[in-house]
Order: C-alpha cells, then structure tokens, then sequence
C-alpha cells in the first residue's frame, strides 16, 4: 500500500512539474512572438517617421538650390521607403508638371546626368542618404537591387546624336525596353539614332552615379536592371530618370 502511495506521490509530482515546464515553454514562446511583433512594429513605424523625414529634408535641399543649380517648382520628387521584411526598398523619383511643350528637365538629346538639374539633385539627394543614414545597413557584401528607368519624350530623333562613350560602348546588353527584353546597343561610332538609345543612356547615367560617388555601394554586391522608355507624348516632362533600390536583409535580425 505504501509503495502505491509512493508511487502516485511521485507521479503527481512529476506530472506538476512537466505542466509547469510547458508553461514556461509557453510564456517563452509568448514573449518571443510578442516581441518580434513589437520589434517589426518599430521598424515600421520607423521607416513612416524616416519617409517623412526624408521627403522634408529633400524640399529643403531643393529650396536651397543656387540659381545655376534651380530645380523648378513644376519638377515634384517624391521619397519612398518601405519595408518588406527583412528587406528595405527605397524610390526616388521626380515627375514634370508639363504647363507648356517646354518643361523643366533634361533638353532634347541629352542624356548626362549634369543636362538635368531634376536628376542631378535626386542622385545627390540618394548620395546623402545612402551615405549617412543608411550606411549601416550597406556593410560588405550586402545585396542591393538597383534599378533604373531612363526615359525619353516623344520626339523623333532626326539625325545622329554624338555619343561621348562616358560610360563605354554597349554591344547587346540585356535591358527592358518599353516593357520587353531587348538587346542594346549603342557605341561611339554608332552615336545615337532612337530614343530607346537615349533613354538607355540616361539610366546609365545615373548607373556610373551611384557606382563611383556613392562609397558605401562600393563594397556591397550590386546587382543593375536598367529599363529604358520611349514615351509618346512629348515635352520635359516625359524626359525623366527613377531610381528604386533593395538593400537585402537590411532586418534579418528580426526572425520568429
């Protein structure tokens, strides 16, 4: 009889104590997921206050424009930050208010990022930024997606535009041109004879910007998709350069 009291004894007592490990295992497990829950709340709560800030520090930076450098009030840019766990995704980009068949952008035929005061700032504007506040995120080896749309308005090219070969000659690159894949090509000797051509250029503009002036890109691994667009319409307002960028892993630290 006293073995059978002993036993049960000792059974309660384990049965108590396994319960009460479950318990703590539970609570863990509670405490964890609360956690990550609150963490990726900040993040993104974070990123929203970021946004703001960004799109605030940009006004500013185009108010204080000298008079060579003026990017007009009818050029309107917009910064977008977003996160995709655990991923952040940033766009900049800029649009013109075409008032009239002239608007205030890159003129007819050029593809420099100097020819337009608009893309200029906005490559200095993500320098800052990639530089300062996100650098970070952009250690060694990071992956980062960039990609890069380049555009053109609708007027006809008529004859050769000289190409400079700032950024070296292009046989058959892989790009997206008007929504299809299409292999590009455009050469000194060949100059620039369509508008896919300039509209290439100008992303590779921006594309030879942020590989030799940004210093954190430098280290990380870069991977480029350029599209290029030949717009109908015409005027300032379709000549125009957007920059979107996937730093990878910007958050990998918040898991469940």
């Amino acid at each position: 009889m006293k073995r059978l009291v002993s036993f049960g004894l000792l059974f309660l007592l384990s049965a108590t104590c396994f319960g009460q490990q479950v318990e703590k295992v539970s609570e863990r497990f509670h405490y964890q997921y609360l956690k990550r829950v609150n963490t990726i709340d900040q993040i993104q709560q974070d990123n929203e206050q970021r946004q703001r800030n960004w799109q605030e520090e940009f006004d500013a930076m185009k108010d204080n424009l000298d008079e060579g450098s003026r990017v007009s009030d009818n050029v309107r840019v917009t910064v977008t930050t977003d996160v995709q766990h655990p991923d952040l995704v940033i766009t900049v980009a800029y649009e013109t208010i075409v008032l009239a068949d002239a608007a205030d952008d890159y003129p007819l035929g050029k593809y420099a990022i100097q020819s337009s005061n608009a893309c200029l700032l906005m490559c200095n504007f993500l320098k800052s930024k990639l530089e300062i506040d996100l650098a970070d995120y952009l250690k060694e080896g990071t992956k980062v997606d960039i990609k890069i749309t380049g555009a053109t308005d609708g007027t006809p090219i008529r004859s050769k535009i000289a190409y400079n070969g700032e950024y070296g000659d292009f046989t058959d690159k892989p790009i997206t041109l008007n929504g299809n894949t299409y292999n590009m090509t455009v050469t000194q000797q060949s100059g620039i004879t369509t508008n896919g051509q300039l509209a290439f250029l100008r992303s590779q503009g921006v594309e030879h910007f942020l590989k030799t002036q940004i210093v954190p890109l430098q280290q990380t691994d870069n991977t480029f998709q350029i599209f290029a667009v030949e717009n109908k319409e015409k005027g300032g307002g379709y000549r125009r350069v957007s920059v979107e960028m996937t730093i990878h892993g910007a958050f990998i630290d918040v898991e469940p």
